[in-house]
């Protein structure tokens, strides 16, 4: 069989796909809203459980938006709706610059926030990503995401900046101008939705015949299919957990450690920026993992640092048992994100797995509302951060046992099946995957 010569324009989508993601939404609030929340709370005088409901507000109206973003991804392809939301994100930061002294302003602001921007998120690439790599998925969903940690680093240290030296309103307008004139232009030009068009296969293969319609690539499971099926829901509980812890601790984060450690934001900063980088080193790392170990095991793994990263929160003021924790958690969500969409792809297929990715985000993100507002409440109400973080490391056995009774990956003559064709992709291009997930099933 022939193959395609020079770079691989797969890698190009992983570029472009990776500047959309280092400053989404979704990074913009993890990494970004706790140092917003700090200035708002010292010029405002509003309250933790207060700010925390901002995000909450955030979190769940972007739930709501992911079924419905997951629907038009497959309809309409990543690289169109990609750059819509970019448009719509952009707008809606420059209307929470402009807020003035009152609570209904904030909370009107995120809930623009997470009404528009759902697709400046891993979910509008990752049906693209899965169509131009298949031997290598892991991989190429583990870079683009891992770009995470661009903004992850960034935002928490020069948000800091500017926030102390021209205000917040200077910093949410500055990511405003960032994402109009460098994130949509570049997602627009690198972004591709299959490789099909261009007489290609995943991984760079040469089609043995003409350039072919995107569809052609493209088979698994009806939603309905998807949704009757076990292992689905057991995902979904999994995702709705890891969601809930992340959020509770990134949302919450400088009000954590200024009471167990006594530290000031700008030394959180650092750290957040610490945690931050070391998403990009789980995105890779566990996204390599991927391509080699039965997801569910390595989902396991994750879990497992991030509980010892909440021990560590809970038991310790050492200032380098706190980077340690801060280095195992941005890990541990760096692989937890990566199992969505590969999960998705391998167990139900490419038909509906911007909808099935959708689906697992709505999950993910109920956690995540439920998460901050949840901990802030317990840790006021207690005058306690350390019973939440405890109650955190007991709910990891839900997601744990949920993957301990997942089976193997479905294989592509399954897949082709439920849709209605013969496996035709140049003699399976994907055998090597389905050995794969028996063997480690």
């Amino acid at each position: 069989m022939a193959t395609n010569s020079g770079l691989f324009r797969g890698w190009r989508v992983v570029a472009g796909s990776g500047i959309g993601i280092a400053f989404g939404s979704v990074v913009f609030t993890g990494g970004g809203f706790a140092q917003l929340a700090h200035a708002w709370g010292h010029e405002f005088g509003w309250t933790q459980p207060q700010l925390a409901k901002a995000a909450t507000i955030y979190l769940l109206l972007q739930t709501v938006t992911f079924p419905v973003l997951g629907w038009l991804l497959d309809r309409w392809g990543s690289r169109k709706v990609a750059s819509a939301s970019i448009v719509l994100f952009t707008l809606a930061l420059l209307a929470l610059s402009r807020i003035g002294d009152s609570l209904n302003q904030l909370y009107a602001a995120f809930a623009l926030i997470g009404l528009v921007s759902g697709g400046t998120n891993v979910v509008s690439y990752a049906r693209a990503l899965s169509l131009w790599f298949d031997r290598q998925r892991g991989l190429a969903l583990g870079l683009a995401a891992g770009s995470q940690a661009i903004g992850a680093v960034l935002l928490p240290i020069l948000g800091a900046k500017i926030i102390a030296t021209a205000g917040w309103s200077a910093a949410l307008s500055s990511l405003a101008a960032f994402e109009l004139v460098v994130c949509l232009p570049l997602v627009a030009l690198l972004v591709r939705d299959s490789p099909a068009p261009y007489g290609l296969l995943p991984d760079g293969a040469a089609s043995a015949g003409p350039a072919a319609p995107a569809k052609a690539l493209v088979i698994g499971l009806s939603r309905g299919a998807v949704l009757r099926s076990p292992t689905f829901w057991k995902l979904a509980l999994a995702f709705a957990v890891m969601g809930l812890t992340f959020y509770a601790i990134s949302i919450n984060i400088v009000f954590i450690l200024s009471k167990t450690a006594g530290l000031a934001p700008a030394e959180i900063a650092k750290i957040q920026a610490i945690a931050g980088a070391a998403v990009l080193i789980g995105r890779i790392g566990f996204g390599w993992l991927l391509d080699r170990l039965h997801a569910p095991r390595v989902g396991m793994l994750t879990l497992a640092m991030g509980a010892v990263g909440l021990a560590l929160y809970a038991t310790t003021t050492a200032p380098t048992l706190i980077l340690f924790a801060a280095l195992l958690g941005g890990a541990a969500i760096g692989g937890e994100a990566d199992l969505m969409p590969y999960l998705a792809s391998r167990y139900f297929g490419t038909r509906s797995l911007s909808s099935v990715f959708g689906w697992f985000l709505t999950a993910f993100f109920v956690g995540a509302a439920i998460g901050p507002i949840a901990f802030a409440t317990i840790a006021t109400s207690q005058n306690s951060v350390v019973l939440p973080l405890y109650l955190l490391i007991a709910l990891h056995i839900v997601p744990m046992l949920a993957f301990v009774t997942l089976g193997r990956y479905s294989s592509v003559a399954d897949l082709a099946a439920a849709n209605g064709k013969v496996p035709d992709l140049e003699n399976d291009i994907s055998h090597s995957k389905e050995k794969d997930g028996l063997a480690h099933s």
